[in-house]
């Protein structure tokens, strides 16, 4: 299985709180994303808000936001290949798009990246987040 890194816009929630509009979509996705992290798949997700720079670094992410602004948000890449924009994915789509069949009834988490994951990446990076 290949690297997957996900770019959601900013405030996104699986809980729908940021949109309304999409609350079943983004928890149906977040199943899939919890349902991917439960078979041991890493998934490295990204928040707009919270972590701009990851955005600005990536030239595929960086084009795809010059070009279609946040509306190709999220964005899933598959070893730096882009496979899904802008629509939240159910478990089965999602796992089409991957190549990974995303099995079981995960609860689903909220919001990118989780406390303990920030905490994570701000002792690699040495800052004392």
């Amino acid at each position: 299985m290949g690297r997957i890194a996900i770019y959601e816009p900013a405030g996104c929630c699986a809980t729908g709180v940021c949109d309304p509009g999409t609350s079943d979509a983004m928890a149906q996705y977040a199943s899939a994303l919890e349902g991917l992290r439960v078979q041991g798949v890493e998934v490295d997700r990204f928040e707009l808000s919270s972590q701009p720079g990851a955005f600005a670094e990536n030239a595929t992410v960086k084009a795809a936001l010059e070009s279609d602004g946040v509306d190709c948000l999220p964005l899933v890449m598959v070893d730096g290949e882009v496979v899904s924009k802008g629509v939240y994915l159910d478990k089965a789509d999602l796992g089409a798009k991957i190549g990974v069949e995303i099995t079981g009834d995960a609860a689903p988490s909220c919001c990118g990246p989780s406390e303990d994951d920030k905490k994570e990446e701000a002792e690699a990076s040495g800052c004392c987040g």
